[in-house]
């Protein structure tokens, strides 16, 4: 039987998951990665590192297989928008600026400066962030004129990993989307971009391609140490979020998809791109599904806001639940559950290292609001929960005020594998949440697009339909959404009311590490 590997190159690791043709997982493996963070909003990943939870993840994932895999193709997903250069020689120059990474702020004013906001969404769909490829490479050009002299090509991360597959350099069309450098409405570079910035149209990768084309072949050093075959096609692969749509089932308009992982991402699919007039964040993209367009929006601290209360209010309990083998998480939800949902008016902005969807500042910080002496530690982690999924209701608003109708909303990451979290998310979204019969949405998009590309499926469509599953449906409590509804409000204007506070904040904390 043939196998497919899907490599899911995130944030805080790298998840391998070798899939049958039948879409049963049959191995995977997980390699942690961690994260550099020289100066407060400054967040980087060093390549090496990447790579060595690569391999590491792979052969992992290989050996539990439990007999050799006839392993057909191998394709990813990765975590978008970070700016990793190489030399001629193909090694990285310095660390990769990864998606969370805050630095290009003036950047993007000197872009906005040159390329005004109606000329941005005609020449490339979106509005520029800070995150994207056109403003971290000015700031490099600007900070390390020596590192981009010596750039060769930039990549993404997943780019990076097939490069220490095959050999070969490219990029494909849902994780360049977001370089503020594609047109994404034509699925080619922008290159009135290019000349009006001075970026070198030479730094991109000359093969530009779907994310569900072979781009390469396996090494035989590395088919060799992996105990595969060589030779076998290694496919583009998506963004994750493209990647987890296709993982998902989300290909078609009405159906988004939430997930809560270390970011939370609110996913659609449309038959044109989808363009917001407003600069909240909302991100266009060539989706990796046949002539088919994407759009997310992102909150930057989703389940990493839930991860920040594990580590900081329960870490002597996140120890007594691993010597017992038990989910420090399910310990966290159980307690969330004795809260009533609203919390008496606790909320919680998730906003821990800036925000994208919709306020997109990168000076917004965290907040408690309404803290009185009739609330705990229950009513505490309910308000984390709530105030992420408060965050995420942003993004499908702004779906529904643009026209889009939303039929159905799949849950994936941490927000689909508790029961409490995904009836909150259908109470607060006011729509019907379910579940797929694969959890890792990304490596199983990942691995339909390897084989999509080994030619077993004819179509990204017909690798969905064979494999994906509707397992779970949850429908809103309509007394809770009627709560939930009222504290949204009130969530709603926290932000506006303390904007200005935010970049007073700032700026403080800036003069105080200059002083230092």
């Amino acid at each position: 039987m043939k196998h497919f590997i899907g490599v899911d190159a995130g944030t805080s690791g790298i998840k391998v998951v070798v899939f049958n043709e039948l879409g049963r997982v049959c191995g995977s493996g997980y390699h942690e990665c961690s994260v550099i963070t020289p100066k407060p909003g400054w967040v980087e990943q060093n390549p090496e590192t990447l790579w060595d939870a690569c391999n590491s993840a792979v052969k992992m994932a290989i050996a539990s297989c439990g007999e050799k895999a006839d392993v057909a193709s191998i394709s990813f997903s990765g975590q978008m928008q970070g700016c990793l250069l190489v030399d001629r020689n193909l090694q990285p120059i310095g660390n990769c600026i990864i998606w969370l990474d805050q630095r290009a702020v003036s950047e993007v004013d000197e872009i906005m400066s040159v390329i005004s906001d109606d000329e941005a969404l005609r020449l490339t769909s979106n509005h520029c962030l800070n995150s994207f490829w056109a403003p971290k490479l000015l700031w490099i050009k600007k900070n390390r004129p020596q590192d981009y002299e010596r750039a060769y090509k930039v990549m993404f991360v997943k780019d990076y990993l097939r490069l220490r597959m095959t050999g070969e350099i490219a990029t494909e069309v849902s994780d360049a989307s977001l370089s503020f450098m594609l047109d994404v409405a034509n699925r080619q570079w922008s290159w009135p971009v290019f000349s009006k910035l001075g970026i070198d149209r030479s730094l991109v990768p000359d093969t530009l391609s779907e994310s569900y084309e072979v781009v390469g072949h396996l090494l035989k050093s590395v088919a060799e140490e992996w105990g595969i075959s060589a030779g076998i096609p290694v496919v583009a692969g998506a963004g994750d979020q493209p990647a987890g749509g296709v993982g998902t089932g989300i290909i078609r308009p009405g159906v988004l998809g939430a997930s809560l992982g270390t970011s939370g991402v609110v996913f659609g699919c449309t038959a044109s791109p989808l363009i917001d007039p407003q600069n909240r964040a909302i991100m266009t993209m060539a989706h990796s599904a046949e002539n088919m367009w994407c759009f997310l929006g992102l909150v930057l601290s989703a389940g990493g806001s839930f991860k920040w209360l594990r580590d900081t209010l329960f870490a002597d309990k996140k120890a007594e639940c691993l010597a017992q083998g038990t989910d420090i998480y399910d310990y966290m939800t159980s307690l969330a559950a004795k809260a009533r949902p609203g919390c008496e008016g606790l909320t919680f902005l998730p906003y821990l290292n800036g925000e994208k969807t919709p306020v997109c500042d990168e000076n917004a910080r965290g907040v408690f609001f309404g803290l009185s002496f009739r609330h705990g530690i229950n009513e505490i982690c309910r308000s984390v929960m709530e105030g992420v999924t408060f965050a995420m209701r942003d993004s499908i608003e702004i779906c529904r005020e643009m026209g889009n109708s939303v039929t159905e909303i799949r849950a994936t990451g941490g927000g689909a594998k508790s029961d409490l979290w995904l009836q909150m998310q259908a109470d607060i979204y006011k729509a019907n949440v379910v579940t797929m019969n694969v959890d890792e949405g990304p490596a199983a998009g990942a691995a339909i697009l390897a084989a999509v590309g080994a030619k077993y499926f004819n179509s990204v469509e017909e690798g969905c339909n064979a494999w994906l599953k509707v397992t779970k449906s949850v429908e809103p409590n309509p007394a809770a959404a009627r709560i939930y509804d009222e504290y949204y409000a009130g969530y709603r204007q926290l932000y506006p009311a303390l904007k200005e506070c935010f970049a007073h904040q700032a700026a403080t904390i800036s003069r105080q590490i200059e002083r230092d």
